[in-house]
């Protein structure tokens, strides 16, 4: 991913999100880690909405298309999520039924 902003002049910054740290809080995801060469930290917030929005925009015809324009990309980004989503989906569902089963009991 690249960042860029007005004040950094036409210096675009390389944000690598395989390297970034994820930090669970109670109202939302952060993506912590440095951006070299400059050594800046950065944190970027994510509650429930961006994430949703985010699949939403990545759902969509444009996405599908810019991925099957690149050689090599648009198969194994499917087979990666294929593989993902049932260990989301159980995550969820186990998440949700432990919070059922805990609700009203002291911690």
């Amino acid at each position: 991913m690249i960042v860029w902003s007005k004040g950094l002049g036409k210096q675009r910054l390389p944000l690598a999100l395989a390297d970034a740290t994820l930090v669970v809080n109670p109202g939302y995801l952060a993506m912590e880690g440095n951006i070299e060469p400059v050594c800046w930290d950065y944190r970027i917030k994510l509650g429930p909405n961006d994430l949703r929005d985010f699949l939403r925009l990545m759902a969509t015809p444009q996405t599908a298309r810019f991925l099957a324009e690149r050689k090599g990309v648009l198969l194994p980004f499917i087979g990666s999520l294929l593989v993902m989503a049932p260990g989301v989906v159980w995550a969820i569902l186990a998440h949700r039924v432990g919070a059922m089963f805990h609700k009203g009991k002291p911690s």
